[in-house]
């Protein structure tokens, strides 16, 4: 089970990417907006359904379609009918769908070389106005914004080839020269293991990505760290002189949000969250303060 799992996974994640490119390729090639946002939807339905449907049918074979005994066995030498197998369930689409995203991604860096070259010349001219540098200086930064996104994006395509191309050669040469390719198959499962690495890192490098955590951990510091320790002074400050500790108000809403910092921070979720993100960077600098 845990193998069909992994292969939704792998097909899926394949199919997404190609789904990425293609939103992109409608968005700054064809200009297509409304188009675009009215196929959102399908990007994640068409990829799940299909990586699904491949996989029962991969597991509604039978272990004499491989000519192995058991099919969840490696095949170090894979014959023809493993082969034939693999290229009609796994290969074959992961080949249209590598194709369809390099040539969406080799139309897109056309487009953004072009839109970028004509806003680059367009703002070379000395601005004659303070609302013209202002124009030229937003439309630099969001050419930089678009080149850096297509980059980042175009990353992922080339993560899924450069991981799985190595395995569909090893498995085409080993059948073909019908002995074992010790060196490539090692070569082809540490990139292939490496793929969900390789592209995390190619997300969490994305700037917009850097400044999303950077917020969210800014956010958390502020309320599970400041706003946490201070509930605590105000909490020990008001048993020392012997006041009570629940704060009257007469605003409802305030009372209520009162009572939901209480629990959040009486809990051993929020001592969790505080002891956590005291040990990040920021919190590091809170506490010093």
């Amino acid at each position: 089970t845990l193998r069909y799992v992994t292969y939704i996974c792998y097909l899926s994640s394949i199919f997404m990417i190609c789904a990425v490119t293609i939103h992109l390729w409608l968005v700054i090639t064809r200009r297509k907006l409304t188009q675009a946002k009215r196929n959102e939807r399908w990007y994640y339905i068409v990829p799940f359904a299909l990586a699904i449907t491949l996989s029962a049918i991969l597991a509604s074979l039978p272990n004499s379609a491989y000519g192995l005994t058991n099919r969840c066995a490696v095949a170090v030498i894979p014959s023809r009918n493993y082969l034939i197998i693999r290229w009609c369930l796994y290969y074959g689409w992961f080949v249209v769908a590598s194709a369809i995203s390099l040539a969406c991604m080799a139309s897109v860096l056309k487009s953004v070389r072009r839109l970028t070259y004509s806003t680059n010349m367009h703002n070379s001219r000395y601005p004659a106005s303070t609302e013209a540098y202002r124009n030229a200086v937003n439309a630099r930064a969001n050419s930089k914004r678009l080149r850096s996104l297509v980059f980042y994006t175009i990353a992922y395509p080339l993560i899924s080839l450069i991981c799985n191309l190595p395995q569909l050669i090893q498995e085409l040469l080993s059948t073909t020269m019908k002995r074992p390719l010790k060196w490539l198959s090692f070569t082809s499962k540490v990139l292939l293991y490496s793929e969900g690495f390789m592209l995390s890192l190619a997300f969490f490098s994305y700037p917009a990505v850097l400044y999303s955590i950077r917020d969210v951990t800014h956010s958390a510091v502020q309320y599970w760290v400041i706003e946490q320790e201070e509930f605590w002074r105000m909490r020990q400050s008001e048993t020392r002189h012997g006041k009570s500790a629940r704060v009257l108000k007469e605003d409802l809403s305030d009372m209520l949000l009162d009572r939901v910092d209480v629990k959040n921070f009486t809990s051993r979720r929020g001592r969790l969250y505080h002891f956590i993100l005291v040990h990040t960077p920021e919190g590091k600098i809170v506490s010093g303060l």
